[in-house]
């Protein structure tokens, strides 16, 4: 009777350890194997954006490894990026009321497309902001402390970027 009890006793164990640490069932479909990321759509005044997004998308899906990238003729499901507003406001003034600061923010809308199926699996958008100092408020720090309008926008669309994958991840 002991014996079958500490069975017993060892088969709810180990199975409350698979349970706990198995994957989800549904939580990506199963035929879902790949993925491609589509060329981003720059709706912005700002050159080049667009691109420089896909390829942020692409290498942080290689560096996170969470599907094989495909190419979108042969992919299983395809992420779609579009890039909006674009915006530059200022933040705050110095004491001689000089622009010090500015508020960069940008949009981004995605969607995943499951090909096999032809139909949206997932879609939202997501907004974010960095801020930068004026070229006059940069000229009166050193270099490792000035925060230019570039290394602003490569920052967000990094934000940006990171934001798409943790949806993707968090919704399977």
């Amino acid at each position: 009777m002991k014996k079958i009890l500490v069975l017993f006793l060892l088969m709810l164990l180990l199975g409350g350890c698979i349970w706990k640490y198995s994957p989800r069932p549904g939580t990506i479909p199963p035929h879902i194997k790949s993925v491609a990321i589509d060329e981003t759509v720059n709706n912005t005044a700002e050159f080049n954006l667009g691109q420089e997004f896909t390829i942020m998308l692409n290498e942080r899906m290689q560096r996170d490894n969470l599907l094989p990238l495909s190419d979108p003729s042969v992919a299983h499901s395809i992420i779609y990026t579009t890039l909006r507003d674009i915006r530059d406001a200022v933040l705050t003034y110095d004491e001689a009321e000089v622009v010090k600061e500015y508020r960069l923010s940008l949009r981004v809308d995605f969607r995943w497309y499951d090909t096999i199926n032809a139909k949206d699996m997932m879609q939202d958008n997501f907004s974010d902001y960095v801020v930068y100092y004026s070229d006059q408020y940069n000229n009166t720090l050193s270099p490792g402390d000035q925060i230019k309008r570039e290394d602003a926008m490569a920052a967000l669309m990094d934000k940006l970027a990171e934001k798409v994958l943790v949806k993707l991840t968090s919704e399977w």
